[in-house]
């Protein structure tokens, strides 16, 4: 049964009441009231007089401290009821009070020794003599019995809170599984731990995991917060109904359960694995009015589990999808596009060019798009008014494997031409024929906007994308691979503002090296300015490229405003052009990052030390570098500036030698 707010919970001490004492108190004062209204001032004397040789003021200071002490405690401020209680303490007729209240405060926190001990002071502080004492000392005796009892015997907390603590000061704290397997403890657990209406805010569903099972299987029979759900399956056992609501409404299901929870969730991950017959994404949509992030993945191709999107109606609130299936076609996605009209977020794995087409016909607000991306897409950051939709503003394909066809994806790019802000895209190369067809197609393609560009620079896609940002006053970011000709892309980027970021790599025509000391060179000039108000270049990657030699990465420290440098994969660099960067760069570099390269070594890690101002330093699959490389670096570094290390699959470095890094350095992470 559940109490009402003003029940008193019979295994805690209740407070002593206030009600006698006023009731005599009011009395009095309407006696008082009467005689001064009257002008009987003998009579009000006397009251007074009365009164006030009569009245125990201790005795309503204690009611009030204890009453105090009894409700802070019921709050969980255990700390301010134990400081009511020692100024009850304080006071010799309120001796016993105090300890009793502090003794059964402590118990009810479980704190079995210090209760015990609180017990014992009241008993051998209140004296046996006088009369009044003997109730105390007979309830200092009880507590102090059950105390040794309970200290014997694991203590049920849950079954002892209040309510208010156990929903507000436990229940935030505790993991899913640690509340999935507390429903079997007792009938009391279950109920509270169902009826806290935060516990499943978050659910996570395993069907390999029975305990999550139970608790998805008794979502249908209770009202639930749930906003974000997360399902993992690959079983079949489990079907739907084409017509869902009604199927909803007398079967035990999965679509019950989000029929249950339609009206508070709106984050759900399904991963689905080879299931095919559980739900139907377009049954989801339907079900789940309020809906706003979808992520779902299964292993079979996405036009098994679309379902019928032309029944639903549009739906207001879905912004942001994820889909992972093992084919994706613009059939597919279409009549989702179309009667989902709100989506600001898509992102596609295992897709084909297809989806370009419809995007471009049915995405109009859409502003981020992933297409098959195999790194960390960014999430949606503000809500949107439909009415200030901006177009596509970022758009990001795979960094790696096959090439988008330029016909296909060029429609969209120039469609959203002037709001795209972020491009990453790999275009496969075109023909000189092509490549005019493309000129002559979309004449003013310009991305006025940009400020971050990644692009492989392919045959004839390089001039197309060069041409597109030659006017451009916004580029901060230029990412490329390959180089099809280098002194096109220094001209163009001179012609530009000063880049805050500048990553290629994949350069091994030595041909082009050439080019890239007149960039960095440029960018040398504009670093002795001293400008604030210009932009400055403050990051370098430079990987997998045989056109980066000692003399370039020399000159690349010549620029006097980047201190982040990341290098990899670098094969025409020595380990003493190696050293002289880093001698160079010693009050300037902050942030570094070096990965496969066989010519550092221990004592070039070491001489890593010496880099004042280096915060961060990550190292990967450095083959030739062992724990006493290490060792230097830790001997010779400011512990207070250097506060990340990363170690990722060095072979050669130990456990011990991490254990003995993390004593020094703030943040250590090993991936082995």
């Amino acid at each position: 049964m559940t109490k009402k707010p003003t029940d008193i919970d019979p295994s805690i001490l209740p407070p002593m009441r206030l009600t006698p004492l006023a009731a005599s108190f009011l009395k009095l004062a309407e006696s008082v009231d009467g005689a001064i209204n009257n002008r009987d001032y003998d009579s009000t004397i006397n009251y007074t007089t009365c009164t006030i040789d009569q009245l125990d003021i201790q005795q309503l200071l204690m009611v009030l401290l204890d009453t105090r002490a009894y409700s802070y405690a019921m709050q969980g401020q255990m700390d301010l009821a134990i400081a009511d209680t020692h100024k009850m303490m304080s006071y010799p007729s309120m001796l016993p009070n105090g300890y009793l209240r502090k003794a059964d405060i402590l118990k009810m926190y479980g704190k079995l020794q210090e209760a015990i001990q609180a017990y014992n002071d009241g008993l051998m502080k209140t004296s046996p003599e006088e009369e009044k004492n003997k109730p105390f000392i007979l309830q200092l005796k009880n507590g102090l019995k059950e105390a040794r009892i309970q200290n014997k015997e694991p203590v049920d907390f849950i079954s002892k809170l209040p309510s208010s603590i156990v929903n507000n000061n436990i229940m935030p704290h505790l993991q899913q599984s640690t509340k999935q397997v507390s429903l079997k403890v007792s009938r009391v657990w279950r109920n509270k731990i169902l009826n806290h209406r935060d516990t499943w805010k978050n659910l996570v569903v395993d069907d390999k995991n029975q305990e999550t099972l139970r608790v998805f299987n008794i979502i249908p029979s209770m009202e639930y917060n749930i906003e974000q759900l997360s399902v993992i399956t690959g079983s079949s056992t489990i079907s739907t109904n084409t017509d869902i609501q009604q199927e909803l409404l007398n079967t035990a299901t999965v679509p019950i359960a989000f029929w249950q929870t339609r009206q508070t969730l709106t984050v759900l991950d399904l991963d689905f694995g080879a299931n095919t017959s559980l739900i139907k994404l377009a049954d989801l949509v339907m079900t789940c009015t309020n809906l706003t992030k979808l992520s779902f993945t299964t292993t079979q191709s996405l036009d098994q589990l679309v379902g019928n999107f032309s029944v639903i109606g549009l739906h207001g609130a879905l912004s942001d999808i994820q889909i992972k299936a093992k084919l994706i076609t613009g059939q597919d996605i279409e009549p989702m596009l179309q009667q989902c009209h709100q989506i600001r977020r898509l992102v596609m794995n295992t897709c084909d060019e297809t989806i370009f087409d419809v995007i471009t016909r049915q995405g109009d607000s859409l502003e981020i798009l992933g297409y098959n991306p195999n790194y960390d897409i960014t999430e949606l950051q503000t809500k949107s008014n439909r009415k200030n939709r901006k177009g596509l503003q970022k758009l990001y394909t795979n960094n790696g494997g096959t090439y988008i066809s330029a016909k296909k994806i060029l429609p969209l790019l120039y469609k959203n031409r002037t709001t795209l802000t972020t491009l990453h895209a790999m275009i496969a190369s075109v023909t000189e024929k092509e490549l005019w067809e493309l000129y002559s197609t979309y004449p003013d393609f310009e991305l006025g906007k940009i400020k971050s560009l990644r692009f492989w620079s392919k045959p004839g896609i390089q001039q197309f994308m060069l041409r597109a940002i030659r006017n451009t006053t916004t580029l901060e970011i230029f990412i490329g691979a390959y180089l099809t000709n280098g002194e096109e892309l220094v001209t163009t980027l001179k012609g530009l503002p000063i880049l805050s970021e500048f990553s290629w790599g994949y350069i091994n025509d030595i041909e082009s090296r050439p080019s890239l000391f007149h960039l960095f060179e440029h960018y040398r000039l504009f670093s002795m300015t001293n400008n604030t108000q210009q932009p400055t270049l403050r990051y370098v990657n430079l990987h997998n490229s045989d056109a980066i030699s000692d003399d370039l990465l020399l000159k690349v420290t010549t620029v006097k405003t980047f201190h982040k440098l990341r290098l990899g994969s670098l094969k025409n660099i020595s380990s003493n052009g190696f050293n002289r960067m880093i001698s160079k760069l010693d009050d300037q570099l902050t942030w570094l990052w070096v990965e496969k390269m066989d010519i550092i070594t221990d004592n070039i890690i070491a001489a890593l030390g010496n880099l004042k101002k280096l915060n961060y330093l990550k190292l990967i699959s450095l083959k030739n570098v062992t724990n006493q490389g290490i060792y230097g670096l830790l001997d010779t570094v400011n512990s207070s500036i250097l506060t990340k290390l990363v170690i990722d699959h060095c072979p050669n470095i130990t456990k011990s030698c991490i254990a003995t890094a993390k004593q020094r350095i703030k943040v250590v992470k090993h991936i082995y």
